[in-house]
């Protein structure tokens, strides 16, 4: 155990010195009117009252110390504790079992010195007597004196163990509540019973000497009578204490009989018997003590008339039966709600660490009925003081009058314990529902003690408590299970994402080597195509130089005018032929080189009547056997990549021409605004045997191709669409078989091209 924990509770430590002052201070001036009053009336009784005068004060002071200094002895390991926790200092388990052990001893040391003490002031003054006393009368004062002493003996010890009991947590914080109450449980209720014997009897012969006028000799004779009734019920009492415990023995035994247990499962049987038996001993222990109380007293009473006193009247006898019969009743309900409140922590225990089922642990008999038997007791002891009162040979003397006001506190007493009984747990209730309400679900409701209706409500708040803990914790685990599993899953998510981005770079990277693939491939089979193209105009070029030269040199040593001149207009006429080979050649190589720029990043102005003318240049050769047919606003212009359009038009042309083949036909060429919208819509239609309605879902799908191999990648038509997508554009086909087929694509204008771009994004 640490030195280091909490050391509020050290603050604490020094209001237990003042409690416990205040607390010798009332039971010392309880026992010397409980115990000295009698044995100083049975002095001045017997002609010793200067005795027991001059004995008094000298007994007390003697008592007070004695009990002061044996007491703080006791107590010295547990001010070891106190002083190592200030000083933050470790604190060993020797040093903590021994200040344990301190806590438990103080109180029945304490009890048992003034126990004896009360015995020895009556020897002592029967030590001293001047006058003769009958051995029957010294038996019946040191009978009275036992009783007195042992019920206040008792007193003393329940009342310093719950003071040392509070003071326990504060220097053994770690000390399980249960494991303290488990110390002595059973004396604590064999002490009760005494202090409920004894205080009775006290209240009886005051009773009977106020109200009875019975004299203190035969009182204490009389009170002998006691012991053979004690001597017979009081094992009967003490077996049935151990048969209706023995159920809260075992529960304690298998709880903490084994150290470094958990102690028993939440469905522990034994703990629901525990309850039961810790319910109603109480209400037996009670019982079966009233009964013998009343039992001996009315023994007693007849003993009295019979025996010790013979003139003792009817109607005293009535009397001294009435008050036995408020006597009886005040100490059984006192016995019950002390036993109930000494037995509280351990049933608060039970219905706080098991599950306890109602209709096992159900009370006998309900709150309404404990009610009306306490009010109506309370009444019925009222009644009986008040009648003995009125009865009482000299009602308007001292004695009398404080009786009746003793009587009265009594009853003041039974509704203040009643009400703190039935208030303390609505209050409890009340403020756990103040806490739950607030999400506060942690602590335990502890049941109210007994399972009547308002024990079964605390059990009811439990259970509700245990059903809102455990759906929160299962609203909260599933929460995180699905934190977790949607973090899971976006992790996952943003892998595959990444994976995608990564593949769509890479298909993009392929897209446009294939683009570039096909455009050098494209461009592979033009030049091989145009390389005739070229070579006519490169051989008419040159075959002209050769005249040209000889013309020349003609015309230098021309031998007339005339002939010069008209050698002159020869060489005119083929450097014309010369011109117009150079000039085919240039538009050749003008169109070849727009074509190869596929690769620009920075779109321009697309003039497409001169796309249109460049693309049909370069495929002049394909086209000998084919008629063109242009249709072409020479002001339709739309903005991109011209590399690319001229790519998407080599590509029409070129499937066009191969499908009309050798055969011939007509290609048809438009280009224009469209009406309204502001669009240039360009065509390319053929007069061919069209396309199967079969194959024409598929022709723009990559790698498709109906041609042998070696003949066409697949791709022309594929990145004809990829290129019209990239320009904004829409292309759309119709074909027919013996129809022909006609593509159609669509391109913003240059007015409306930044209201696409912002629909697009």
């Amino acid at each position: 155990m640490a030195a280091t924990q909490d050391l509020a509770p050290i603050s604490r430590a020094p209001r237990v010195l003042p409690r416990l002052l205040a607390l010798e201070a009332g039971l010392t001036i309880g026992e010397l009117v409980i115990v000295g009053m009698p044995i100083y009336l049975w002095a001045a009784a017997v002609g010793e009252a200067p005795v027991a005068r001059r004995a008094a004060v000298p007994l007390a002071v003697a008592l007070w110390l004695a009990t002061a200094c044996r007491l703080w002895d006791v107590l010295r390991p547990v001010a070891t504790l106190l002083a190592a926790k200030r000083a933050r200092l470790p604190v060993s388990a020797a040093e903590a079992d021994a200040g344990q052990r301190a806590l438990w001893r103080a109180p029945r040391e304490s009890a048992v010195l003034r126990f004896v003490a009360w015995l020895l002031l009556p020897a002592l003054i029967l030590a001293f007597r001047r006058g003769a006393v009958t051995p029957l009368a010294v038996a019946g004062v040191l009978g009275v004196t036992a009783f007195h002493a042992a019920a206040v003996a008792c007193v003393r010890s329940l009342c310093l163990d719950r003071v040392l009991g509070d003071f326990t947590p504060e220097i053994l914080p770690n000390l399980a509540g249960i494991r303290v109450f488990a110390r002595g449980w059973r004396a604590r209720v064999v002490e009760v019973a005494v202090a409920t014997f004894g205080l009775s009897h006290a209240l009886l012969a005051s009773l009977a000497l106020a109200f009875v006028e019975m004299p203190p000799r035969a009182l204490a004779i009389v009170s002998l009578v006691l012991w053979p009734a004690l001597a017979i019920t009081a094992p009967f009492w003490f077996r049935s204490l151990l048969r209706r415990t023995r159920p809260i023995a075992d529960y304690f035994d298998a709880t903490l009989g084994s150290a470094g247990t958990r102690g028993p499962a939440r469905e522990e049987p034994r703990a629901v018997v525990a309850f039961v038996a810790a319910q109603a001993l109480p209400y037996r222990m009670a019982g079966y003590q009233a009964f013998i109380l009343a039992t001996a007293g009315v023994l007693a009473v007849a003993v009295a008339r019979r025996v010790v006193a013979p003139d003792f009247e009817a109607s005293s006898a009535a009397r001294l039966v009435a008050g036995l019969a408020a006597v009886v009743v005040a100490g059984c309900l006192y016995e019950v709600l002390v036993l109930r409140a000494m037995l509280g922590p351990l049933m608060r225990h039970l219905g706080s660490r098991h599950h306890l089922p109602v209709h096992d642990i159900r009370a006998g008999v309900g709150l309404q009925a404990k009610l009306v038997a306490v009010f109506v007791g309370a009444s019925g002891v009222t009644a009986g003081f008040v009648a003995l009162y009125h009865a009482a040979p000299d009602a308007a003397g001292a004695a009398p009058a404080g009786m009746l006001l003793c009587g009265l506190a009594l009853v003041i007493g039974l509704v203040v314990l009643i009400a703190r009984a039935l208030v303390g747990p609505i209050k409890v209730l009340e403020s756990r529902s103040d806490e739950m309400a607030r999400g506060e679900l942690a602590r335990p409701v502890p049941p109210s003690g007994e399972a009547d209706e308002i024990g079964r409500l605390s059990i009811a708040f439990e259970g509700m408590r245990r059903s809102l803990r455990d759906r929160l914790r299962s609203t909260e685990s599933i929460n995180v299970d699905l934190e977790r599993e949607v973090r899971r899953r976006t992790e996952a998510l943003e892998r595959r994402n990444q994976d995608l981005r990564e593949a769509l770079d890479k298909l993009r990277r392929a897209q446009d080597d294939l683009v570039r693939s096909e455009k050098l491939a494209s461009m592979g089979r033009l030049v091989a195509g145009i390389a005739h193209e070229i070579n006519n105009p490169i051989n008419a070029v040159i075959n002209s130089l050769g005249p040209v030269a000889e013309a020349l040199h003609g015309i230098a040593v021309a031998p007339t005018l005339t002939d010069a001149v008209e050698r002159a207009r020869g060489v005119e006429e083929m450097l014309r032929v010369v011109e117009r080979g150079a000039g085919r050649t240039k538009s050749i190589v003008q169109a070849l080189h727009n074509y190869s720029r596929g690769d620009e990043t920075v779109e321009r102005d697309v003039n497409l009547a001169r796309s249109i003318d460049d693309s049909l240049d370069l495929l002049r050769h394909r086209l000998r056997d084919v008629r063109i047919e242009k249709d072409v606003d020479p002001t339709a212009h739309i903005l991109g990549f011209p590399g690319q359009i001229d790519q998407v038009l080599m590509n029409l042309f070129t499937n066009a021409a191969q499908a009309l083949g050798s055969r011939g036909g007509t290609i048809r060429v438009t280009a224009h605004f469209r009406d309204g919208d502001g669009e240039v819509e360009l065509s390319v239609s053929d007069d061919g045997p069209g396309i199967p309605a079969e194959i024409l879902p598929r022709i723009f799908d990559p790698f498709f191709t109906t041609k042998d191999v070696g003949e066409g990648a697949g791709l022309g038509l594929s990145i004809v669409h990829g290129i019209i997508d990239r320009h904004r554009g829409h292309i759309d086909v119709d074909s027919a078989p013996g129809r022909g087929t006609t593509f159609r694509l669509r391109f913003p204008g240059p007015g409306n091209l930044g209201t696409v771009v912002a629909r697009g994004a």
